[in-house]
């Protein structure tokens, strides 16, 4: 029996994962334009903080790059790129102090 996740099944992840997302986007008024530039990258960021330093820690660095983009100016432009810089460089600490994480 084949247990390798099919593509049609993450396909199908991924899409329930941005129906979900949308939902949130007009729950909390927020311009669901900005997921196009940042999902890649907080989702791989998300994997090597579970695969790395911790399991749990996953999604509390997410808020916490949530907070920071918060802090980082008043339009989505600057949410968006402060998200990818901050992801990037913690990417790069990983990297670096948790090999297992790849």
């Amino acid at each position: 029996m084949d247990t390798t996740p099919s593509k049609n099944n993450e396909a199908e992840k991924m899409q329930k994962m941005y129906q979900w997302l949308d939902t949130v986007c007009t729950e909390l008024d927020i311009d669901p334009d900005i997921l196009a530039e940042v999902v890649p990258h907080l989702l791989n960021l998300t994997r090597d903080v579970a695969h790395g330093p911790s399991r749990p820690a996953a999604p509390m660095t997410s808020f916490l790059l949530g907070l920071a983009a918060g802090r980082s100016g008043t339009s989505t432009d600057d949410w968006a790129e402060s998200t990818l810089v901050n992801a990037l460089h913690l990417q790069e600490i990983i990297a670096k102090n948790y090999p297992e994480a790849k």
